[in-house]
């Protein structure tokens, strides 16, 4: 297996009037790049969102949650008809069996940081719970609620554990870290850069009402009960992200064909995958115009450059074909800078896109384009 092989991913995909991202005031996220203000999805949603489609694509499922000891509780009520308070603390020492420095819960019952762990771990820390549940019951009494504490840190400590390390192809790409718990820590393969428009743009706002459909009889008879202001941007986004492949066949135990299913499905999942902010009020679901695929033995390559001078819409052109245009020239010309050595296989596929030089070759569809990053991983992983 190599020791450097990546599968970089570039996108332009345009999106209709919308808020995929808010900030804490409800505002569509921005930033500044090239002394213009553009617009931004975080990294963290863009991930969050391909993660779950990834997962649903796999069938393997992982957990992020504070709420582990109330899941833990339920799992146990809906199984084993335990009374909910009984429960409820099972699932709060089950957490604390773990021994991690640092993790406590809450009078919600709500761990103070979020773990992640495989979904199929629940049912397993409730199985804990039924194996030791004269220790949750002597738990009841405070004067031996630590004593019983600390019997079950010794007597399941390790498997909770277990069960707090175990993995998914989710958390093999993504990563996982608990502090104070180096076991558990993870080294995520997937790198994702923030999501910037290519073009300078403004916040717009949308003034809107609700209409009360009673208003027969009433002294207002025009039916508005609410009114309001939403923000929203449209644009051109360059999307970027890079998966480190034997990273990955790292943390999957060196299993070099989950790594290519894994990847595959990673790259379709950041291709299409629309993130779901105001999706009622939006419907933001466009396809990509572009996706451009590289598999590089020398190291990742983000194309952001291209749009530090931002794009401008010429002629009624749009940006999508100047955002095309800048992406293909860059690439050139960073491929003249580093080299043609370090590209091991590029294609690309998208809406229309025009002529372009430094791109490789069109492989005419999106399948066609996964089908040959799954051949080309198989070849050079």
């Amino acid at each position: 297996m190599k020791r450097r092989l990546y599968l970089d991913l570039h996108v332009i995909h345009s999106y209709p009037l919308s808020c995929l991202n808010r900030d804490d005031l409800n505002m569509p996220k921005t930033a500044h790049y090239g002394g213009e203000q553009r617009g931004r999805i975080s990294s963290q949603s863009g991930k969050r969102h391909v993660r779950v489609e990834v997962e649903d694509r796999l069938g393997e499922w992982a957990v992020r949650t504070k709420r582990l000891p109330e899941s833990i509780a339920a799992e146990l009520v809906r199984t084993g008809g335990w009374d909910d308070e009984l429960a409820q603390r099972a699932g709060r020492m089950v957490v604390l069996a773990a021994g991690v420095k640092g993790v406590a819960v809450d009078g919600d019952n709500d761990t103070n940081s979020m773990l992640l762990l495989p979904r199929a771990g629940i049912a397993e820390l409730a199985e804990v719970a039924v194996e030791h549940r004269e220790l949750v019951e002597a738990g009841a009494d405070r004067k031996k609620e630590a004593v019983a504490q600390e019997k079950l840190v010794k007597a399941a400590g390790g498997r909770v554990l277990e069960v707090l390390r175990g993995q998914t192809s989710s958390i093999a790409a993504f990563g996982r870290m608990l502090a104070n718990e180096p076991g558990s820590a993870v080294a995520g393969a997937v790198q994702v850069a923030h999501q910037l428009t290519t073009h300078a743009l403004a916040v717009q706002p949308d003034y809107f009402t609700a209409v009360d459909d009673i208003t027969r009889g009433q002294e207002d008879e025009s039916g508005s009960a609410h009114l309001g202001t939403a923000f929203h941007t449209s644009g051109t986004y360059y999307r970027y992200s890079s998966v480190n492949l034997p990273e990955l066949a790292g943390n999957l135990g060196g299993d070099v064909e989950g790594a290519r299913r894994v990847s595959v499905e990673f790259a379709r999942a950041f291709a299409v995958v629309v993130p779901s902010a105001r999706q009622g009020s939006t419907a933001p679901f466009t396809p990509p115009a572009l996706v451009h695929v590289v598999l590089r033995g020398d190291q990742p390559v983000n194309l952001g450059g291209a749009f530090e001078r931002p794009v401008r819409a010429e002629g009624g052109s749009g940006f999508v074909e100047p955002s095309v245009r800048c992406l293909d020239a860059h690439a050139g010309a960073v491929n003249g800078f580093y080299g043609d050595g370090g590209v091991l296989a590029r294609s690309y596929s998208g809406l229309g896109v025009g002529s372009v030089e430094h791109l490789g070759e069109d492989a005419g569809s999106l399948e066609k384009l996964l089908a040959g990053v799954d051949a080309a991983i198989g070849e050079h992983l």
